[in-house]
C-alpha cells in the first residue's frame, strides 16, 4: 500500500513504496541491455569467467536502475506506444471488452484520420490516458494528465501533446513530463522529455 509524503514542488502527493511496489526493470530492457553489452555474444562453448563488468550489469538489472535510466526505459516504451496503431482502430471490440484492455489492442487510436479539429476533442485525450493507464504500468494512475495543445508561432501548425505523470520509483515517485510533436498527416509522434519546472 502506498502512503502519502509531503507534497513536493511540483505540487503533487508523492509517495513511498512497500519493497513489492518498488519499480524495477522490465523484462524487455534487461533483453535489450544485454544485447547492447553484448553479455550473450556466442562463445566456443566456454563459459565467459572472470568479466567482472558482465557481473555488475547483471546485478544492477536485478537490482534496479537509476533514475536517468529508468526515464529513458519509460521514454523508449512510449515513443514505441505512441508510434503503434491499436487493434480496434480497425476491429470493432465492443462486444470484446477484456481485448480491448489486453496487450492484443496496445497502441494508441489511429491519429493519421483525425483532422487537427477532431484532435482536440475530449474523447481523444481520454483515449490517450486510457492507453498509458492499459499499457505502461510504470505510471501512477491517478497521476497521469494528458494535454493537447497547438505549438504558438510555429509555420507547419504542429500540435503537441502533453504527457505529465509520477513514475513509480523508490523511494519516492519520479516526476516526467513529456511533449510529444503530433504529424498530422502520418499520425507520427516524437517524443521529447522535458524538464518540469
Amino acid at each position: 500500500m502506498a502512503s502519502l509524503v509531503p507534497e513536493t514542488e511540483y505540487d503533487r502527493p508523492r509517495r513511498t513504496r512497500r519493497v513489492h511496489e518498488r519499480s524495477r526493470v522490465a523484462l524487455f530492457d534487461v533483453f535489450r541491455h544485454s544485447f547492447e553489452e553484448n553479455d550473450a555474444k556466442a562463445t566456443d562453448g566456454r563459459k565467459r569467467s572472470g568479466d567482472p563488468g558482465q557481473h555488475a550489469r547483471s546485478t544492477a538489472r536485478r537490482i534496479g536502475v537509476s533514475e536517468e535510466e529508468l526515464r529513458s526505459h519509460v521514454k523508449k516504451h512510449l515513443e514505441v506506444l505512441m508510434n503503434t496503431v491499436r487493434l480496434d482502430a480497425v476491429v470493432d471490440l465492443k462486444g470484446f471488452p477484456n481485448v480491448a484492455r489486453s496487450v492484443a489492442n496496445y497502441g494508441f487510436r489511429d491519429l493519421s484520420d483525425l483532422s487537427r479539429k477532431d484532435l482536440f476533442a475530449p474523447d481523444v485525450g481520454q483515449s490517450i490516458k486510457q492507453s498509458l493507464r492499459d499499457h505502461e504500468p510504470r505510471l501512477v494512475d491517478e497521476s497521469i494528465e494528458v494535454k493537447i495543445r497547438t505549438v504558438d508561432g510555429d509555420e507547419t501548425q504542429r500540435i503537441a501533446l502533453n504527457v505529465l505523470a509520477d513514475l513509480i520509483a523508490d523511494p519516492a515517485d519520479i516526476p516526467v513530463d513529456y511533449q510529444a510533436d503530433i504529424d498530422t498527416g502520418s499520425g507520427k509522434v516524437i517524443l521529447q522529455s522535458r524538464k518540469r519546472s
